[in-house]
């Protein structure tokens, strides 16, 4: 082969085997990119679906809460709404207490606390119910520890623990008042209020 021949050939050759190296370059670049995107996709896919899956978790998470939140709320308005019911009559319970303990107080030391015990205990009977459970038992406290008081007393030549007996006893008595008052505390009036009341005539 001549030197001639050989020069065509190379300059022939040369440019398709440069387009040819171009093209598997450009071949090369496309399938990696392909491979990228599709790489990506995945990822894409997949992601979705654990955004999917815990958005899923969190709906049903916030329906158990809402659900859980919606019991409570009833709970509550029920429980208030039979403390209000009876709101008049448990204020008017209060009232009557306090004033059967300090029938107590005047008649501790007389022969007619017999019928202020009685007294208190029938009407404990119809009306605990409607007291602050404090206020309940420290009712009844106070009217048992009357009932042996004037007793404790008038014991002959008492000793100191005689004496100690004599002044817990009152002591039981005398708490009812405090516990009372305690329970039924009413808010005082604001300002507004207090300007806003009916004059007296």
């Amino acid at each position: 082969m001549s030197s001639f021949h050989r020069t065509d050939w190379l300059s022939l050759a040369s440019p398709i085997i440069t387009l040819l190296i171009v093209a598997g370059g450009y071949g090369v670049a496309y399938w990696q990119e392909k491979g990228k995107n599709r790489a990506t996709a995945e990822d894409i896919d997949r992601l979705t679906r654990t955004v999917e899956s815990i958005k899923t978790e969190n709906a049903v998470s916030l329906a158990n809460l809402t659900h859980q939140n919606g019991l409570l709320l009833e709970q509550l308005k029920s429980r208030q709404q039979l403390r209000v019911a009876a709101i008049d009559k448990r204020l008017q319970a209060h009232q009557e207490a306090f004033t059967l303990w300090r029938g107590l107080m005047a008649f501790a030391h007389s022969e007619r606390v017999g019928e202020v015990i009685v007294e208190c205990q029938t009407w404990w009977e119809h009306n605990a119910l409607y007291l602050e459970p404090q206020v309940r038992e420290a009712f009844n406290r106070a009217y048992f520890a009357a009932a042996s008081h004037r007793s404790l007393v008038n014991v002959p030549d008492r000793e100191e623990s005689t004496a100690a007996t004599v002044r817990e006893n009152w002591k039981l008595i005398m708490e009812a008042g405090d516990v009372i008052l305690e329970a039924v505390e009413l808010p005082a009036l604001n300002e507004r209020e207090q300007s806003t009341k009916l004059p007296t005539a």
